[in-house]
């Protein structure tokens, strides 16, 4: 199964931030682009307005100029065009008679703020010629400055940043809440997803969201996790049912050698820790032989069976029993004084063992067992040497009753 290749040493950003910085763009791109269409509209409509101004103080200079130019006098044209010296505007005033020679001329004593304003929007002068009596007597010429257009540039931009910084900080307010409402549930999924994979949390469910297509992702990342968790359940109960057969003996339900095994290893090392005893013991039935040729394995079963319900019944808190094999049971037993309480126990186990049982053809049998007991540390200082020694204490008890397995 192939792995996505990790690349630590790039920073991957997030869904938030990718989203906040996406708005603040189209934001900034957006206001900024509708600023500047307003200023080159406002600039436009101005130098309208500044046109129109040119043009009604030349027609009124010309109004004013004519009795000079009738009869020739520059004192007349200046104090003629001086109302216009005062209009905001205007950079240069100019009278000329019939001949184009200038009678009388003004220029404007403050410097032109944006001189590339003016060639842009003032590049020629206005000129109005004066009549008197249908013939052109002269001619009045304005040439406008940038001075009006300045200040309403400055002022433009100025309501236009105004304008970006409110807009800006709107923008900002409506997109955390808007990647607030998307993220939050893109995180709440992820969170699921990242505790499913991490830590086969498959009981993790998805909670319902606001927003429809999210939500109904997250009803079917819950079905998927339902049927996950399903399958998770069941193979653990097939895992459970295959650990208890690996170690557990199927007729008698008892613990098989396996088990047995392990749990001697484990009760010899913890006794051997704590300075105590342990007791071994090894069972056999009697005569097993006999019963399944004389009734049948039905009725051997039965009778294993019943000695591994006598033998659970016999022992105490704590004790471990576990069939090894065809008529064979072992017993360990914990906490015990020494020789004395391990024959206690197998003199129990021989009781409860000579109770009459029923057949499965309904003859009664009286079955007996051979015990063996070993005791660590005293019969034995390991697993096998105490095995060795309870099985031919068994041994030795068959043979003193002169039985057969």
């Amino acid at each position: 199964m192939s792995k996505r290749p990790s690349h630590p040493e790039t920073a991957r950003t997030t869904l938030q931030k990718l989203l906040s910085r996406f708005h603040f763009g189209i934001t900034l791109f957006a206001v900024a682009l509708s600023g500047l269409t307003i200023l080159l509209a406002g600039v436009t409509a101005l130098r309208g307005h500044a046109d129109r101004t040119l043009e009604l103080a030349a027609e009124l200079g010309a109004y004013g100029t004519e009795p000079a130019l009738v009869f020739n006098d520059p004192q007349a044209a200046r104090e003629g065009i001086e109302p216009l010296t005062g209009i905001p505007g205007i950079a240069r005033l100019r009278v000329l008679d019939d001949r184009g020679r200038a009678l009388t001329e003004w220029t404007s004593p403050g410097e032109d703020p944006a001189p590339l304003l003016t060639r842009l929007f003032f590049p020629h002068p206005f000129s109005v010629p004066v009549r008197r009596n249908g013939s052109v007597i002269g001619t009045v010429e304005i040439w406008g400055n940038s001075s009006t257009l300045t200040d309403y540039v400055r002022l433009g931009m100025l309501a236009g940043l105004a304008c970006l910084l409110v807009t800006a900080c709107g923008t900002i307010i409506l997109a955390r809440r808007f990647e607030y409402e998307l993220v939050k549930p893109l995180n709440e999924i992820a969170t699921v997803a990242h505790d499913v994979r991490l830590h086969r949390r498959f009981d993790k469910r998805v909670q319902t969201l606001p927003i429809a297509e999210l939500d109904r992702l997250g009803g079917d990342i819950n079905a998927l996790l339902d049927e996950l968790q399903g399958w998770q359940g069941h193979m653990e109960d097939e895992r459970a049912m295959l650990a208890h057969r690996a170690s557990h003996d199927p007729l008698t339900a008892m613990p098989n050698r396996a088990a047995f095994d392990e749990q001697l290893d484990r009760r010899v090392r913890a006794a051997r820790l704590r300075g105590e005893r342990l007791a071994l013991l090894f069972i056999d039935a009697d005569n097993f032989k006999a019963v399944n040729d004389g009734f049948g394995h039905a009725a051997g079963d039965a009778v294993l069976v019943a000695l591994s319900n006598c033998i659970k019944e016999a022992l105490r808190p704590g004790d471990f029993a576990a069939r090894i094999g065809g008529d064979e049971f072992v017993v360990l037993a914990d906490t015990i004084d020494g020789a004395g309480d391990a024959a206690a126990l197998a003199d129990r186990f021989r009781a409860c063992a000579d109770a009459p049982m029923t057949l499965p053809g309904g003859d009664i049998y009286h079955a007996s067992v051979s015990v063996g007991a070993a005791v660590y540390p005293d019969d034995g200082s390991d697993a096998a040497a105490l095995l060795t020694a309870a099985d031919a204490s068994m041994y030795a008890d068959k043979l003193s009753k002169g039985s057969q397995g």
